[in-house]
């Protein structure tokens, strides 16, 4: 009795991934762009707190890394005169308190038309650094809470943007599909 139920278990099992596999397998691959950016900012605008504590122009590089539906997969921004290094793992503090996390937004409207926001919480006066691109320009602003703001733009940012298709969760699945039914009528014959 137990051995013919383990005979019957494996195609129930393999039926069973089958049916998921139909259920949840588009045929379609996403794609990620990445878009690596590198060049030179001028300020174009700083509050009387943060003079002499920004410089008048300072070398960036970065990335962003999406799919096309929008969803931010990576990132990172550096700015050398400011002595920013941000990127996912960033955190504020920590030293009298918890670290501060930021929270992350990036809004596309199109490969070359987004903006990716790193707010550490400006509500209570920790700071907030957005980068927006606008076909090929570059601002970046910062908001310092009481201290003021700067804002950085350069207009002939050096953009390289990469396309690499992937598959989707659903295409494993579907996979498991044609596997799940091979195996039903290997047990079945």
């Amino acid at each position: 009795m137990i051995k013919a139920l383990l005979q019957k278990l494996p195609a129930q099992v393999a039926l069973g991934i089958s049916v998921i596999g139909l259920v949840f397998s588009p045929v379609a691959n996403a794609q990620l762009i990445r878009q690596d950016f590198e060049g030179n900012f001028s300020r174009i605008q700083v509050s009387p707190f943060l003079t002499n504590t920004s410089p008048e122009n300072s070398n960036y590089s970065g990335f962003v890394l999406f799919s096309e539906n929008g969803n931010l997969e990576d990132w990172q921004v550096n700015v050398d005169g400011l002595d920013l290094d941000l990127d996912p793992d960033s955190t504020l503090g920590g030293g009298f308190g918890p670290a501060l996390v930021p929270t992350i937004s990036f809004d596309l409207s199109s490969p070359s038309d987004w903006d990716l926001s790193v707010d550490f919480g400006i509500a209570f006066d920790a700071p907030r650094f957005t980068l927006e691109r606008d076909a090929s320009e570059i601002t970046f602003m910062g908001e310092l809470g009481l201290a003021g703001s700067y804002t950085y733009q350069d207009s002939a940012t050096t953009i390289n943007q990469t396309a690499t298709s992937v598959p989707e969760p659903g295409t494993v699945l579907g996979i498991l599909v044609v596997g799940g039914l091979g195996l039903v009528v290997k047990l079945k014959y």
